[in-house]
């Protein structure tokens, strides 16, 4: 009987902590497991790297519509179902399909590079995910499924906000910060053993 109880609390407090972590940080796409994300400038659109498991690498690689959770086809990308299609975002949420086409998703315009009479510009949408990401209005600095204040004199960490436990790891996304700085996106690892994890969902943090 005692392990009983004992069984109940236990169950109690993991649910517990998967009801907090679900309020402060609700998943964003469900039934979509991840080993990475890019937001995209506006943060209407994500670009979703799908991985069943971590040992296959990635099996596809997807665009979302953050209003409506629905896929939008890729055009003009290779027909070899066997090849990712690489996607890089440009400014006005245009994603550059196969170092080639650019995509204007909101107005349905397909441009190719090769017609251009400049050559594309390095995007700043697409580089690595600093260790510590701070906000564009500067107040905040993140890691994973954590943030904290930021110190406006020394640009240090301040006083922790967010203190979602990175358990087994997190990682933020791509242009993880919003423009507005109020929401944040992070994947969420799933723990399978002792270090050990597996891809996990997309989640978003709100700061009020």
């Amino acid at each position: 009987m005692r392990w009983y109880y004992l069984g109940i609390l236990l169950f109690g407090f993991v649910s517990g902590c998967a009801s907090e972590r679900d309020r402060v940080a609700p998943i964003v796409i469900p039934n979509v497991v991840v080993t990475g994300c890019r937001l995209s400038p506006s943060h209407n659109y994500l670009i979703a790297y799908i991985a069943e498991d971590r040992y296959e690498g990635i099996s596809d690689v997807q665009i979302f519509d953050l209003t409506t959770i629905m896929t939008i086809t890729i055009p003009l990308s290779t027909t070899d179902l066997d090849v990712i299609p690489e996607l890089r975002w440009y400014a006005a949420d245009v994603v550059l399909v196969e170092q080639r086409w650019l995509y204007d998703i909101p107005n349905g315009i397909v441009t190719d590079t090769t017609t251009l009479t400049h050559p594309l510009s390095p995007s700043t949408y697409n580089g690595e995910i600093p260790q510590w990401n701070p906000s564009p209005d500067g107040r905040y600095v993140a890691n994973g499924s954590q943030i904290w204040e930021r110190d406006p004199v020394t640009g240090e960490r301040g006083t922790i906000v967010i203190d979602l436990p990175s358990t087994p790891y997190t990682t933020g996304c791509n242009n993880a910060w919003s423009p507005d700085s109020r929401s944040y996106y992070f994947v969420d690892w799933q723990t399978v053993g002792p270090r050990q994890a597996e891809p996990g969902p997309i989640r978003k943090i709100t700061l009020p």
